[in-house]
This record gives structure tokens, C-alpha cells and sequence, in this order.
């Protein structure tokens, strides 16, 4: 999961799975689900402010290798599932 709290940019970011002795990546189908601030709307209202869902999660699969790249929107959460 990866949270990208910026409330105005999007960021591209790379994943490597370390475990110490050597560094992995994605490798083949990874599904990704995004919730960000295109699905839902913010409502400002000081020690009260919520979001309010307006759609659903956006998912769709990426072809990934040791290069590929991910962009989370702005104020998301994303889930990337795939294998090693």
C-alpha cells in the first residue's frame, strides 16, 4: 500500500522489494487500485472535515519489469498487488 498525502501533486515512484541480500521488483501482471481525491470530495469544516465518496476505486493491470513505474494522484492510496 503507499499513501501519497501531497493535496496538489501526483508522484511517480519506483518499487524494489529489498530483503538484504538482493533487491526484487515487480515481475509480469500488477494490479493496481487507486482512491484518491477523483473519487471522492473534501469537505472543509475545521476539527469536522471528511471526505464524502463519490465513486469507486479505479483499478486497472500494468505489464510491470525492474523499470516500470507507478504515479499515485494526489491525496491517495494505492494498493499494487503482483508477484516477484
Amino acid at each position: 500500500m503507499l499513501v501519497n498525502r501531497g493535496e496538489s501533486d501526483s508522484h511517480t515512484v519506483r518499487v524494489v522489494f529489498n530483503n538484504g541480500k538482493r533487491r526484487r521488483s515487480f515481475s509480469g501482471p500488477v494490479t493496481l487500485t487507486t482512491f484518491g481525491s477523483d473519487q471522492y470530495v473534501w469537505h472543509d469544516d475545521e476539527a469536522n472535515s471528511h471526505a464524502d465518496p463519490d465513486g469507486p476505486p479505479v483499478g486497472y493491470i500494468i505489464i510491470a519489469g525492474a523499470e516500470t513505474t507507478f504515479t499515485l494522484p494526489k491525496a491517495s492510496i494505492t494498493v499494487l498487488r503482483g508477484r516477484l
